[in-house]
């Protein structure tokens, strides 16, 4: 497959900077140690333990042949390996639980998915590691598996469904019934939180990402157990993500609360016994590829790339094992068909359109992004709405929040967003000492977990590994957005009510075109009759279909 060979090369070309990564001084405290910030820069106080998850990459790499790769059989992966994985049992707690972002955090992520990567690691390459390596590893790893089947995580969907991977793949290295059939009960619970749209929640909203990730986990479990029973309500998973594909097979960030663009290769193959788009996806793939911005969001940095360099070598397997015809019956992803009818998905907050054959989002759940797909694959013109400078801080529409739903008319989509003061979530020096003296107990580390939870749900936003706008309290300001779809253009008419006189120059468009950077442009560079200060604007914007979207003509009253 094209695109996997790519994402290959990739890992292949980054595995002497991982290498690096990695403690290898025998004689240091922290040797084995994959966290960088830790061991060597000390800007970190805790050793984040999913980071120990590239010795399932090194494994892979030494053990099978992938193309251009030289490094089946070398020695210093070995001795990584071994180095990794007793850095991961020296750093369990008694209980066997272990830390991802903060001291005493025991967090269900970092044992589901480290002992995913421990168990399939260890039987990968029992047979070239030392003994003493292997009995205690997997002494730990069957104390790490206890831990989970104590625990859930279905605040997380992904969490949960990467629980049963890893308990189905500890049961099978440890030949214990008790991780199997705890595995088949956590997937049965996450079926329980799936909603009528069949996404799976990720702190109490949706991400399409995720919900990639999700159904990746749970179709390597049952392709490993062959166990395929439950497989329906995960193809309708699987196709609901498939809705907000792009036509250059990469997915926009902004319509999931934790941000997350991730499209699965893994789940493509897998699925593509199951779901005609998968099909279509998987043919797309093995001709062409989206390139780096397709893998970015799993393998651009160093914390993604120890995480999930393993990925595009598991696909590359899954891929050579999992049959495949080009004459397979397939159905087009939504953007790469022209003449979809409006769809609007109420609970996640999103509808999708085509107008003029070209198709279109509406992300009521972005505060009411408009993104319109031109004819030329990879054209795409975003408008996100505006921003506001005021009492030297920028407001704005545009932040995550599943609450705007879009009301439809005969032939109009509205939304109506608050426009809210831009704050990042960034604790306070106070803040983390509390929550590292919360966390000096496993009772209080659990309350703690809880808390951030409540936080995170109220404020739509994951908090860590994102820098997304949280959600206030209801602003002076309002938009209200209403798209029409004339005969030969889109009409996009915004309303800005204002509590307080804004000056002209105060407010600015926001917009990207296909490089996914977004612009702020003064309102004034395209409207010069404007009064200095306004209580209410009205603004109208004329797109024209081509290649790419064109503004025709802009207008506005105040």
């Amino acid at each position: 497959m094209k695109d996997i060979n790519n994402q290959i090369s990739f890992v292949i070309n980054a595995t002497d900077r991982m290498l690096e990564q990695i403690d290898l001084d025998v004689l240091s405290p922290t040797f084995g140690c994959a966290h960088l910030a830790y061991w060597r820069d000390k800007t970190s106080d805790v050793a984040d333990m999913r980071r120990q998850e590239v010795m399932l990459t090194f494994a892979l790499l030494y053990s099978q042949d992938y193309p251009g790769s030289s490094y089946k059989g070398n020695n210093r992966l070995k001795r990584a390996i071994e180095a990794l994985l007793s850095f991961w049992c020296k750093n369990q707690y008694p209980d066997g639980s272990l830390d991802e972002w903060y001291k005493g955090e025991r967090a269900f992520a970092a044992a589901a998915f480290s002992t995913h990567a421990v168990a399939r690691t260890i039987m990968i390459m029992k047979e070239y590691l030392s003994k003493e390596t292997t009995l205690l590893a997997t002494e730990k790893l069957k104390k790490t598996a206890h831990w989970l089947t104590q625990h859930n995580d279905l605040f997380k969907a992904n969490h949960q469904a990467v629980g049963v991977a890893a308990l189905y793949w500890a049961g099978e290295m440890l030949q214990n019934d008790v991780f199997r059939n705890n595995a088949y009960e956590k997937l049965l619970s996450i079926l329980d939180v799936q909603t009528k749209e069949f996404w799976f929640p990720e702190v109490g909203n949706m991400d399409i990402g995720y919900t990639f990730l999700t159904v990746e986990f749970i179709l390597m479990a049952m392709d490993f157990s062959n166990d395929w029973r439950h497989i329906e309500p995960f193809r309708r998973a699987f196709d609901f993500a498939c809705e907000w594909i792009h036509p250059d097979l990469t997915v926009g960030s902004e319509y999931g609360v934790c941000h997350n663009p991730y499209l699965s290769r893994i789940a493509i193959i897998l699925m593509s016994k199951f779901s005609n788009r998968a099909v279509y996806l998987r043919n797309r793939l093995e001709q062409g590829t989206s390139g780096f911005r397709g893998y970015a969001t799993a393998l651009a940095d160093d914390l993604r790339l120890l995480r999930y360099a393993y990925q595009p070598l598991l696909a590359y397997g899954y891929d050579k094992k999992t049959p495949f015809s080009l004459s397979l019956k397939h159905e087009e992803a939504t953007f790469s068909n022209p003449d979809n009818e409006v769809h609007i998905y109420n609970e996640s907050a999103l509808g999708r359109f085509s107008h003029c054959g070209c198709n279109g989002i509406f992300a009521a759940c972005a505060g009411g992004l408009i993104r319109l797909f031109g004819k030329t694959e990879g054209e795409t013109f975003s408008d996100y709405g505006y921003a506001i400078s005021f009492d030297n801080k920028y407001s704005t529409n545009y932040t995550y929040n599943r609450n705007i739903k879009i009301q439809k008319t005969d032939n109009d989509l509205t939304i109506t967003s608050h426009i809210f003061p831009v704050k990042k979530f960034m604790p306070s020096f106070w803040a983390r000492v509390i929550l590292y003296m919360a966390c000096s107990t496993s009772l209080g580390s659990k309350i703690a977990r809880k808390g951030i939870d409540i936080i995170r749900k109220k404020k739509g936003t994951a908090i860590n590994q994102s820098c997304a706008n949280l959600n206030s309290r209801k602003s002076i300001f309002k938009l209200t957005r209403e798209v029409s779809f004339k005969k030969d253009h889109i009409c996009i008419k915004d309303k800005l009510i204002f509590k307080k006189p804004v000056q002209r120059e105060k407010i600015f468009f926001l917009e990207s075109s296909s490089d996914g950077l977004i612009n702020s442009q003064p309102l004034t560079l395209h409207l010069s009759n404007i009064p200095a200060t306004v209580n209410y604007l009205e603004i109208v914007k004329l797109y024209y279909p081509g290649d790419n979207w064109s503004l025709g003509k802009i207008s506005a009253a105040a």
